[in-house]
């Protein structure tokens, strides 16, 4: 009776095992973001592709691909740690780099902003090394778990909005004209006065944090401004109350 027992139990817990491994998710190697939400249409590229594919929920996003928003629709991905992402139409975004690993919690997302809105919703950062960065064309949010949304316009200008934790925002260096070998010595001039406002700097140079309810913008020249207070019950526009709903729909 007990071996019938044992060999019953044994059989069990062997299904058991297999119900979890086919519970996991197909793909678990945390390396994409899955499509949790489509409201009207959305493509994925591969690096080099004119034509796309049309995503639908559960779809996967990997590194290197590229994902186009249609006109009047809407996108969300989750990623692997839990991090939520948004994007509103015509939103253009490259996936730069996505890695997640369970054991260390140690993660690694760059999206490149292109055109449109993003609004995410950030874990928190578990350990030293890991990172989740926005880019535009000049500048690089980095956080290390919050809420906050991005604009980037046709002109390439950028406005951060910080709902919740702070936002680290820089400038994007871009690579200066090669030398040119066998030039003649160009000289050094000395100290001089930098003229007002002081806080308007080469967009190599600047940084800034942004807290909770305030504001950056970044010109198409790469100049940021300086943090601004404002007022989030007048920031209730179609876009903001949406996400707002639903962060409260998965209790973020």
């Amino acid at each position: 009776m007990r071996r019938m027992v044992s060999v019953m139990t044994a059989v069990a817990l062997t299904g058991l095992f297999f119900v979890v491994l086919s519970a996991r998710p197909a793909d678990a190697d945390d390396t994409v973001a899955i499509v949790t939400m489509v409201d009207g249409k959305a493509h994925v590229f591969n690096k080099g592709d004119k034509t796309g594919t049309r995503l639908k929920k559960q779809d996967p996003v990997r590194k290197g691909q590229e994902v186009r928003v249609g006109d009047r629709s809407r996108l969300e991905l989750r990623f692997p740690d839990g991090t939520i992402m948004r994007f509103a139409e015509r939103s253009t975004v490259a996936m730069d780099e996505l890695s997640y690993d369970r054991s260390s919690q140690n993660k690694n997302v760059r999206v490149n902003m292109g055109f449109g809105k993003l609004w995410a919703s950030v874990k928190r950062l578990m350990t030293a090394d890991s990172k989740v960065e926005v880019k535009t064309v000049n500048a690089v949010a980095g956080v290390r778990g919050t809420t906050y949304r991005v604009n980037v316009e046709e002109d390439t200008s950028a406005l951060i909005r910080v709902y919740d934790g702070s936002v680290d925002v820089s400038g994007v260096q871009k690579p200066g004209p090669p030398a040119q070998q066998g030039s003649a010595p160009v000289p050094v001039p000395g100290p001089h006065e930098v003229p007002a406002p002081y806080h308007e700097v080469t967009m190599e140079e600047w940084h800034v944090i942004v807290k909770s309810f305030q504001q950056v913008t970044i010109s198409p020249q790469g100049v940021a401004s300086e943090p601004q207070d404002f007022n989030p019950q007048r920031d209730q526009d179609d876009w903001v109350k949406w996400n707002q709903e639903r962060d409260r729909q998965e209790q973020i």
